[in-house]
């Protein structure tokens, strides 16, 4: 098997806005944990249905997953956008399309990295809404809210991976 080129990407302003939105979704929801912690109660909402209302109750500690989670996810995913070419693509790699290549799947991880940033931080911010007493951001629209952007962003990168043979 031919081994694929090692070319990155020149860096783009619309990549590093999307890297920047993920960092600060990041930090703001832990940030938004650290303020609330000594006001939350023993007892917290731990998980949402489908329509967004509290369905699943557990201890305090149980906060400390979103932000913790997204600590791994998101530099992992913006890290790994450094060697685009160890990444599987529906398209063949060739040193003609690399550099396109290349560049969609930076332009893919950046997006799935602000979007799941900010995924995580609306799910930190009702958290800690509900546990205090408060009312839910997330409603029968959360789902659609989040859900139809990931895929928008996968089904425009496989799109434009085929049309960048």
């Amino acid at each position: 098997m031919k081994t694929r080129p090692k070319i990155r990407p020149q860096k783009n302003a619309w990549n590093r806005v999307l890297e920047a939105i993920a960092i600060g979704a990041l930090v703001y929801g832990i940030i938004l944990v650290l303020q609330a912690w000594s006001s939350l109660p023993t007892t917290i909402p731990t998980h949402f249905d489908a329509s967004g209302n509290a369905d699943g109750w557990g201890p305090k500690y149980m906060i400390v997953l979103l932000p913790g989670i997204s600590v791994f996810m998101i530099p992992l995913m913006l890290f790994l956008r450094r060697f685009p070419w160890i990444s599987n693509t529906p398209i063949k790699i060739t040193e003609e399309n690399a550099e396109r290549q290349y560049a969609l799947i930076v332009r893919l991880l950046s997006a799935l990295a602000c979007l799941i940033s900010l995924l995580f931080l609306a799910l930190v911010r009702d958290t800690i809404a509900i546990a205090g007493g408060g009312t839910s951001l997330l409603g029968p629209w959360f789902m659609p809210v989040f859900i139809i952007p990931i895929m928008g962003v996968i089904l425009w990168y496989v799109i434009s991976s085929v049309r960048a043979r």
